[in-house]
């Protein structure tokens, strides 16, 4: 276990440095050309444009890299308490509505009442903040997003977000939780770093909860189960 986990730390490193890099070679780019005074007004404001669009893609990227370093030290100050989880995934769920609506898809509901769960609010609202804004990114053109809670057997509550978009090979399937993984190009396109579903995979896991995927027919569904109170 000590090996694997010197060995996991180094692909972190070399990951994070990786995707660093791009962004501090733009930065340093158009730093040097505003320097250069043979451009004029207009290409020194697009070379300043480009400096502030990766400067804050640099910025999501290093605080999702803390709170993924954060969600991974055991913090004796979280504190877990009676959640009535149908409650907060509705809630989770109101402040997307606009964004959904705004690319032209659909966001729909279906929660089953009086779901409590022992838990943290505030790490189950980001595991729900997470979902989400994977399936408004990579939904298809005018598709729909289904959120879904029920009861699922004995002690456990089911959750699930599907949404209608491209598929995912089985085997990107087994790696969506690996920390700086993308399954295809358009995650880098969306400004996508890898690290949301780890995050909330290290949030469930706390939890004692378990987290997968599964796509089947253009449908693509990531699950949280969770023991009920």
């Amino acid at each position: 276990p000590i090996d694997r986990a010197w060995i996991q730390q180094r692909q972190f490193i070399a990951d994070a440095s990786h995707e660093l890099k791009t962004p501090l070679t733009v930065i340093m780019t158009n730093a040097e050309l505003l320097q250069n005074p043979e451009y004029d007004e207009e290409s020194c404001a697009v070379f300043s444009s480009s400096i502030l669009v990766m400067s804050k893609q640099m910025r999501n990227l290093v605080e999702q890299m803390l709170e993924l370093a954060r969600a991974d030290t055991i913090q004796p100050d979280i504190v877990f308490s009676s959640v009535d989880f149908s409650r907060l995934v509705l809630d989770a769920t109101l402040p997307f509505e606009p964004v959904f609506f705004e690319k032209g898809l659909t966001l729909r509901t279906e929660l089953a009442e009086d779901i409590h769960i022992n838990g943290n609010p505030a790490g189950l609202r980001q595991v729900l903040d997470i979902l989400l804004d994977n399936a408004q990114k990579y939904s298809c053109e005018a598709g729909t997003t289904q959120v879904t809670l029920k009861n699922a057997g004995k002690g456990h509550c089911l959750l699930s977000v599907s949404n209608e978009g491209a598929p995912i090979a089985p085997n990107d399937l087994k790696h969506l939780f690996k920390r700086f993984y993308r399954a295809d190009s358009a995650r880098t396109r969306t400004g996508s770093f890898g690290l949301g579903l780890s995050i909330a995979e290290t949030i469930v896991k706390q939890h004692k909860g378990k987290i997968w995927a599964e796509s089947i027919n253009g449908i693509n569904t990531f699950y949280v189960e969770l023991i009920k109170l």
